[in-house]
């Protein structure tokens, strides 16, 4: 019998517990794996609200009666660095269909002032039903990971901890990774290189938020200049991806980058084809400080 592979995702998120005499707040320990820059990834953050939420909802209402998130909103009001962080949870609405959460995180010190604020719908995508209509997209071909992809080879993606989980193959086109449908679109191949699968949606609700988005890939050089942070963003889930996946593919898109400010539209799809989660965000590009001069020493 083979013995399934761990994940190290979901491994990270299992380190919340219900803080004691509580049922809607829950402590956690970040490690530094899952730093980008600056802080913690934001999709990571994003990540664990979801997964305290549906600790929270299995408390209140029983197991399965809410199992799936459907859409999640996150603000970042500060950067959260890695270590000790409280998430608290309060219901605003439930229906025979979803739950809607609001969820603050914030760092575990004495003023627990939030630095990150969730809304947060759940409900069980098995039971969905409706009306349905066949939306073909206009781009309608995924790049060959095997004939038309090659493995980026920027120093930029073993630069951080949360980066260096990934194996990142994109098109070449002209020295811009990624830009093979010209523009501000850019299309990546992920997996874990610890060869673990991306069977979750916590999973997902971490790839939307990788970087190398669309105005990164687009100047050579750009993360010795500039660092991101995300404002805010958006997620909704279409599909729980295949107990056995191990490649997505990140299609991304900015319609403006203006005065150190730009919107990406991001598609989550597996191998296949099959739209697995949609994402949009708002970031800045914050430039890096340049290194101090050193000192001459006077004569």
């Amino acid at each position: 019998m083979t013995q399934q592979q761990s994940s190290p995702l979901l491994e990270a998120l299992s380190c919340l517990s219900v803080a004691h005499g509580s049922r809607n707040c829950f402590t956690a320990e970040i490690s530094r794996d899952w730093t980008t820059q600056l802080a913690v990834l934001g999709g990571f953050l994003n990540a664990l609200m979801l997964s305290a939420t549906q600790k929270y909802l299995e408390l209140e209402f029983g197991p399965g009666r809410y199992p799936h998130p459907i859409h999640t909103f996150v603000q970042f009001l500060n950067m959260v660095p890695a270590g000790s962080v409280v998430i608290t949870c309060h219901t605003l609405r439930t229906s025979s269909r979803q739950c809607v959460v609001r969820v603050e995180l914030s760092r575990n010190t004495e003023s627990q002032s939030p630095t990150t604020v969730a809304i947060i719908a759940y409900g069980d995508l098995s039971k969905e039903k409706g009306i349905s209509q066949d939306t073909k997209p206009v781009i309608t071909t995924l790049p060959n990971r095997h004939t038309e992809c090659v493995p980026i080879d920027d120093p930029v993606v073993d630069a951080t901890p949360v980066t260096r989980k990934l194996h990142w193959i994109a098109p070449n086109a002209n020295g811009l990774w990624g830009h093979r449908l010209g523009g501000h679109y850019r299309e990546v191949w992920l997996s874990l290189r610890d060869g673990s699968k991306m069977s979750s949606v916590f999973h997902l609700a971490v790839m939307t938020d990788m970087p190398l988005q669309p105005p990164a890939t687009h100047e050579l050089g750009f993360y010795t200049r500039y660092a991101l942070s995300t404002l805010c963003l958006s997620v909704e889930f279409k599909k729980i991806p295949h107990p056995d996946t191990r490649w997505v593919m990140t299609r991304s898109h900015s319609n403006k980058v203006s005065n150190g400010r730009y919107d990406v539209n991001v598609q989550i799809l597996d191998e296949s084809g099959e739209l697995l989660a949609l994402s949009n965000h708002v970031v800045y590009i914050v430039p890096l400080r340049p290194p101090p001069k050193p000192k001459t020493s006077k004569m």
